[in-house]
């Protein structure tokens, strides 16, 4: 996901290597936390009313069609705003580690970006958090 386009230097390639695993875990994780927790229960919704849709045996399929689109829309939302917050979260991390790189010192770089690496992974759960929040009001 994140620091795959960082360049290679000549000091401890390991080290980025496992920073990138580290976000890409902690990524994955907060994506699988949210599925479970909310995701997944606006699916169950989503199909419990498309099939409800579904069954009025009165509607027309056009009827039937727009009534399965509204059904679609709370976790169509849903799904977007966890990957818009997923994705400012890569993008500031990358904005810190771009401005790590240039350093003559090679270590001086890998350290710049393993605090970057490590003050947005600690801001992670906060953001987690307020996601949550929103989740739960409604997206």
């Amino acid at each position: 996901m994140i620091l795959k386009n960082q360049k290679k230097m000549d000091c401890d390639q390991p080290s980025l290597e496992e920073q990138r695993e580290r976000v890409d875990n902690v990524i994955v994780t907060a994506m699988e936390d949210l599925d479970r927790e909310y995701l997944r229960k606006l699916q169950i919704e989503m199909h419990a009313c498309a099939t409800a849709c579904c069954a009025d045996a009165d509607a027309n399929a056009e009827a039937v069609e727009r009534c399965v689109d509204r059904c679609q829309l709370p976790l169509t939302r849903a799904r977007c705003f966890v990957q818009q917050g997923i994705s400012e979260f890569e993008n500031r991390l990358e904005k810190c580690i771009q401005q790590c790189r240039g350093s003559a010192d090679c270590h001086l770089e890998e350290r710049c970006s393993s605090n970057c690496v490590d003050s947005h992974v600690g801001l992670l759960p906060e953001m987690l958090r307020a996601m949550r929040d929103t989740l739960e009001k409604g997206v």
